[in-house]
């Protein structure tokens, strides 16, 4: 009678959790705990593991092994749970200001700076190939077919050759070109880069999302969260979640590889068992970094989307154009950042229809009215 009301009562517990903490916390931490029992049922801990121990002792599991499995992966998820921000911040290269870590951080910021001026190098050296390799092709074409070029401009001379044959042996140029400028735009400014390639990633979105309307991204998430579109926050939510999937389950698989190492340390080639999660935790933090890419896609969507939602919570007048918006918004954020400098922050509140008290509603817009 135990074992059936343990597996329901663990089935249950599981139940009332959410979506996310089901998906972003309980596979990673089932993984992490079938990964620990393998190892312990291959006999690991006690000297050389023993493949052929796994299949019968894995198999001649009850239901109670199984629920105490669950229950294992449940208390895993739990305990990893709240620490999903500090996780991801140490992913994003966060290492505090200690010497070991200033050392880390140095070493690998600098490479990231002297991979990017590499990538920019690259690409220059790619388009000026780009423009020798057409001037080549124009000039041939000038001989073979002057017709075709004819009153035309140096631009549209370019588009002639590049959808010609002449063409023809540019595209691998083109195609490099465009792979160095997507690697060099995943980066931020060279004074801002980050340690790792997910804190770059982050980092690029961080100085770049609403930058066109004045709006400090940092400072106003947790207002659009509040007031943007239920389908808006969904979309934001979803991608957010990819990438904390990815997050726990790259730590998951880097505290397996400890694991393993621990268990293997003294047993020979055995030891290259370990490679198994440190591969997963390469791929899943590289997935991760894949991620943030939709992730801040996401964010970037919302602003767009819902900037004028967060005015009229705001009770802020409706600005006319992109100027007066970014004039506004400059005021905006110095209001919101709650920090006195000593300058008072004038903003205009949009006067209530007659009889309507201030909610927040946007008032009625007469027709014509941009």
């Amino acid at each position: 009678m135990s074992s059936p009301s343990l597996t329901e009562s663990t089935l249950n517990i599981g139940s009332r959790v959410g979506r996310y903490f089901g998906l972003v916390s309980m596979l990673p931490a089932l993984f992490l705990v079938l990964w620990s029992a393998v190892l312990a049922a291959s006999g690991a801990w006690h000297g050389p593991p023993h493949p052929d121990w796994i299949g019968p002792r894995v198999g001649s599991w009850s239901i109670t092994g199984v629920a105490w499995l669950l229950l294992a992966s449940l208390a895993t998820g739990l305990f990893l749970h709240p620490l999903q921000f500090a996780m991801t911040q140490v992913l994003e290269g966060y290492w505090g200001h200690s010497r070991a870590a200033q050392v880390l951080l140095r070493i690998r910021i600098r490479h990231h700076r002297k991979r990017l001026q590499a990538t920019q190098d690259m690409v220059t050296w790619i388009d000026d190939r780009i423009d020798v390799q057409i001037a080549e092709q124009l000039s041939q074409l000038r001989d073979d077919d002057p017709a075709s070029l004819t009153g035309k401009t140096v631009e549209q001379q370019q588009r002639v050759i590049l959808h010609s044959e002449y063409g023809n042996n540019l595209g691998g140029l083109l195609a490099a070109g465009e792979s160095a400028d997507h690697a060099t735009d995943r980066y931020p400014e060279m004074d801002r880069i980050m340690p790792t390639r997910l804190g770059n990633a982050l980092r690029r979105e961080e100085d770049r999302a609403g930058q066109q309307y004045g709006i400090n991204t940092m400072l106003t998430a947790p207002h659009f969260a509040l007031v943007s579109a239920e389908k808006h926050v969904q979309y934001l939510r979803d991608t957010r979640q990819q990438m904390d999937t990815s997050v726990r389950l790259s730590v998951v698989s880097l505290l397996g590889t400890l694991e393993a190492v621990a268990c293997l340390l003294t047993d020979g080639w055995w030891l290259l068992i370990a490679l198994a999660p440190y591969s997963l935790a390469y791929l899943a933090y590289r997935a991760a970094a894949a991620a943030a890419d939709e992730y801040t896609t996401a964010v970037k969507t919302v602003i767009d989307l819902n900037r004028f939602a967060l005015y009229e919570s705001l009770n802020i007048q409706r600005p006319r154009d992109t100027i007066e918006e970014r004039k506004t918004n400059k005021a905006l954020m110095r209001l919101l950042e709650s920090v006195p400098d000593g300058k008072p922050v004038n903003l205009i509140y949009r006067n209530p229809a007659a009889g309507t008290p201030s909610t927040g509603a946007a008032p009625p817009t007469p027709p014509g009215t941009p």
